[in-house]
């Protein structure tokens, strides 16, 4: 990377925060010390010199690599502190046991880890009133999700990937590379920390980014780039089937559905109507799968009368073209 590319990357990154910021605008960055939560922090420092806005860094010390995971937290703070002559940078840090909290909720490390992350950064964004929570995440790390989404068998939106803005979530480096960032890093001479857990094929997400994406690349070098466009594409017909499937709702007792227009609708209506009916009874659609989906439909479908299913957290009953709706106990 040239001074000519990287002012461009400068550029295209500042522009995305001047885009959904605002002066006196609080925002929570969740730094964890290495190469893209460092840029990240770098190019917030940057454009906080032309529009002041509140800066609280977020670091998780997850305990996973003891002595390392120490000196990344001391690494952070020691940054905040050399490079923030005015002290409008606030830094703070939680330590949480997270092989531990895994262990006692029997829940993966990974699963553990975000959850733990998500929790600290939504009691700062209350206590700051932010805007957002700022993540760091990149190009090659909204691929390895969609990849992982495929193999797990998402709905289209699963495979539609990350947005930069979902709020209170904002990824403004979404349309970089990692290899753009570390070389971005190398050309500025700026530090970070290398966390060797992310060579473990312990790690789901480690196995799809070592093995698997490597050899898709083999075919089409530019994987990253073909699979963003078609993430882009998938995300917008999702946008206008759950507009079509809102427009129907609109017109329906959610506790009362008529059965008789709902097998009208074309397959991909219908699913899209089911979890978004879901999502307005539960205020989630997590651990709601394609299979339940498909089994609600295939009973509705199947005009049988006077047959009860549950559905994740709802109970559905059909008799006499009519679905009741209600929640599970």
């Amino acid at each position: 990377m040239n001074a000519q590319e990287a002012k461009k990357l400068e550029n295209k990154v500042i522009k995305a925060l001047s885009d959904n910021l605002k002066k006196e605008d609080s925002v929570i960055l969740g730094i964890s010390g290495g190469p893209d939560s460092m840029l990240l922090l770098y190019l917030f420092k940057k454009f906080a010199e032309k529009t002041p806005i509140k800066i609280a860094v977020a670091h998780i010390n997850h305990q996973l690599r003891k002595k390392e995971a120490d000196l990344d937290e001391k690494f952070v703070k020691e940054y905040v502190e050399k490079t923030d002559s005015t002290r409008s940078v606030l830094f703070h840090s939680t330590t949480k046991d997270i092989a531990s909290l895994s262990k006692k909720n029997k829940k993966g490390l990974e699963e553990m880890g975000r959850k733990i992350r998500y929790e600290f950064f939504k009691r700062l964004q209350k206590k700051y009133s932010a805007k957002f929570i700022t993540t760091a995440h990149h190009a090659d790390d909204n691929l390895e999700t969609i990849v992982l989404n495929l193999i797990r068998g998402a709905s289209m939106k699963g495979l539609s990937g990350m947005q930069m803005v979902t709020p209170p979530l904002f990824r403004p480096l979404l349309d970089l590379t990692k290899k753009q960032i570390t070389d971005y890093l190398k050309l500025k001479k700026l530090s970070y920390r290398k966390d060797k857990s992310n060579e473990s094929k312990v790690y789901t997400r480690n196995q799809v980014r070592h093995d698997i994406i490597p050899e898709l690349q083999k075919i089409n070098p530019n994987l990253t780039k073909t699979i963003a466009k078609n993430a882009k594409l998938m995300r917008e017909t999702q946008e206008f089937i759950e507009i079509k499937a809102k427009e129907y709702l609109k017109k329906q007792d959610p506790a009362n559905l008529d059965a008789k227009s709902f097998r009208k609708l074309h397959s991909t209506l219908q699913k899209t109507v089911l979890r978004e009916l879901y999502l307005q009874q539960i205020g989630n659609t997590k651990n709601l799968e394609n299979t339940h989906v498909e089994e609600v439909l295939d009973l509705i479908n199947s005009n049988i009368g006077n047959k009860k299913k549950k559905f994740g957290k709802l109970s559905l009953h059909l008799n006499a073209n009519k679905i009741k709706v209600s929640v599970a106990f």
